[in-house]
């Protein structure tokens, strides 16, 4: 409870991998910034032939605040094939300014399906 906003903010739905929060902004009373990571694509060339493989990904989640420029103040890594459970940021400690989560990939089957998502930013209030 205590998450604002009107929709689920993702990053831009046009790119394979999309990185979601579940608020638009953070209220006084949220615990929490609820963050999930899906792959929306096909299969990847597979670098030992001329076919197409079912990709795992290998991630970094950044949580990142801007203090004049935008610098991470909490990771979490993991894989995933399709989504991620969710992944929780708690606010616990966590001062109020304006955050973005970036998502940095690369795929095990062929390491040049590598790439960094970004989603919108968003305020945390204390």
């Amino acid at each position: 409870m205590g998450k604002g906003g009107w929709n689920m903010p993702c990053s831009d739905i046009m790119m394979p991998h999309v990185v979601c929060t579940d608020a638009s902004y953070y209220t006084e009373n949220a615990t929490s910034i609820d963050v999930t990571v899906s792959y929306q694509g096909g299969g990847i060339a597979d670098p030992n032939g001329d076919g197409f493989i079912a990709p795992t990904w290998d991630y970094v989640l950044a949580l990142e605040i801007y203090d004049g420029y935008w610098k991470a103040v909490e990771l979490q890594s993991g894989y995933y094939r399709h989504q991620t459970p969710v992944k929780k940021f708690y606010l616990a400690g966590k001062k109020e300014g304006r955050y973005r989560v970036r998502l940095y990939y690369q795929a095990r089957e062929n390491e040049e399906y590598t790439g960094v998502v970004t989603t919108y930013s968003f305020m945390v209030y204390r």
